[in-house]
């Protein structure tokens, strides 16, 4: 949806200007996320008693933190997968190995040996 401004003083746009251009961003892009913040940042009650400003920067870093939180929560994901696939191998391994062997015949460096063969192949 557009949303046309009207009676904007040229040296509020050069600021806008300025201020988009150091953001790395176009100013549409500038005025879409400055209009965003101001949103988010009254729909919060406790961050509602915050000046505007106060309230766009913490909404602000809220967001990045979020972001930084569900990062976490994805490579703690993959690494508990990883996790399993490597327990289900070492099972599937040991439970071939011995059944295959004869009772009490499987030794320590037996197992070690095999867990190093099935780390170096699933590597």
């Amino acid at each position: 949806m557009d949303i046309i401004i009207r009676n904007i003083p040229e040296n509020m746009i050069d600021k806008l200007d300025s201020i988009a251009k150091a953001e790395d961003l176009s100013r549409n892009a500038l005025l879409t996320k400055l209009i965003s913040d101001f949103v988010k940042s009254n729909d919060d009650f406790v961050v509602n008693i915050l000046p505007p400003i106060v309230r766009a920067l913490v909404n602000q870093e809220l967001d990045r933190l979020s972001e930084g939180a569900n990062s976490t929560i994805n490579n703690v994901h993959i690494a508990a997968q990883k996790m399993i696939n490597t327990t289900e191998k070492i099972e599937n391994l040991l439970t071939e190995t011995i059944t295959n062997s004869e009772e009490n015949s499987i030794t320590n460096e037996e197992i070690l040996r095999m867990l190093e063969i099935s780390d170096k192949e699933s590597s």
